[in-house]
């Protein structure tokens, strides 16, 4: 799992030179491929939040969106690369968010991940 959280880490890097201010705190583990896995977080109004999903295995695809109280997205950015993906968050108003990510391999029933995030 520590070379999913690198990876997410490494998704960072382009967000770190602009500023953005990585948490220590993350969040990993393995899930089951195409298993939606949801995680909820207090996000506030006038700060920029990233972030970053990442895997250490090889054929995964990634998916992540962030949604209000009210299920609306409200992801400004999302890029992706082979092995994370990052998406950018700019919150209406202070709130609970839910950040909702899949993970599907076409060769692996579980798939190792870590989603990391900071703000400016």
């Amino acid at each position: 799992m520590d070379e999913s959280h690198d990876f997410a880490m490494e998704a960072a890097t382009p967000f770190v030179e602009q500023g953005f201010i990585v948490r220590e705190d993350y969040w990993n583990g393995e899930v089951k491929s195409g298993q939606k896995l949801q995680i909820t977080h207090q996000l506030f109004k006038g700060n920029e939040y990233a972030f970053w999903l990442g895997t250490s295995q090889e054929g995964v695809t990634l998916d992540m969106k962030v949604y209000d109280e009210k299920n609306q997205p409200v992801q400004i950015d999302t890029k992706t690369d082979k092995y994370f993906m990052s998406v950018r968050v700019n919150p209406p108003k202070t709130g609970t968010y839910k950040i909702v990510f899949e993970l599907k391999s076409k060769t692996d029933v579980g798939v190792l991940w870590a989603l990391a995030y900071g703000y400016r």
